[in-house]
């Protein structure tokens, strides 16, 4: 609400938000039915002939909506109406990022599925009953880090992330002794989420090798 308060040309779109954020507080279920209906116009925007209101509701997407989706832990739903806004809004960049995530997915062949079968032994080897699963990651996600680090697309060293996901917490920072015993880990990478959640009460263990 406070981003775009500052705006005057969204000051009807401000007491909008202020109703659904009253009517949310009733009910979340009206948050739910708001994301859902955004999410089919961002997946419908490319009918919507004028440019400048693609834009907008874009950055509104950006602004509001994925956030509130993320805070519901919704991530899902978020990483797709972060990617459909970045794309309405830097279509270049959008598509740079998803021909070189496409040449590199041909390029490295089963390189997840590998890595999560390995993993899975590591952690079996260590003793330790866990999940592996990976992904790579989203066109919005990279774009975001190269402009928040200033970097170019080969300088980000991240675009695969694996989860491990284990019965208790001391499994974790077991499962964390684990992998950083095999992989030499990336100075500055490791954050715990679990003695310190996140806002939306997500509680993990990050790290870099």
């Amino acid at each position: 609400l406070s981003k775009i308060q500052t705006q005057s040309e969204h000051n009807r779109q401000a007491e909008n938000f202020r109703k659904l954020v009253l009517a949310m507080s009733e009910d979340i279920r009206v948050l739910l039915i708001k994301l859902a209906d955004r999410l089919h116009n961002m997946r419908t925007l490319h009918f919507c002939k004028k440019e400048e209101k693609r834009a907008r509701i874009a950055r509104e997407t950006l602004d509001i909506y994925a956030p509130l989706a993320e805070r519901l832990g919704m991530n899902k739903m978020k990483d797709e109406l972060e990617d459909l806004a970045f794309k309405q809004l830097h279509p270049d960049a959008y598509e740079s990022i998803k021909t070189r995530l496409d040449f590199l997915r041909q390029k490295g062949g089963n390189l997840i599925s590998d890595i999560v079968e390995q993993l899975q032994k590591d952690l079996s080897e260590g003793g330790l009953t866990a999940k592996v699963y990976g992904r790579e990651k989203r066109p919005y996600s990279i774009w975001k880090k190269m402009q928040h680090k200033n970097i170019s697309f080969e300088q980000i060293c991240d675009i695969m992330a694996f989860r491990i996901v284990v019965d208790t917490i001391a499994d974790c920072y077991h499962a964390l002794g684990i992998v950083h015993t095999k992989y030499p880990m990336i100075p500055g990478r490791y954050k715990d989420y679990i003695s310190t959640p996140k806002s939306n009460g997500y509680q993990s263990l990050h790290t870099g090798v």
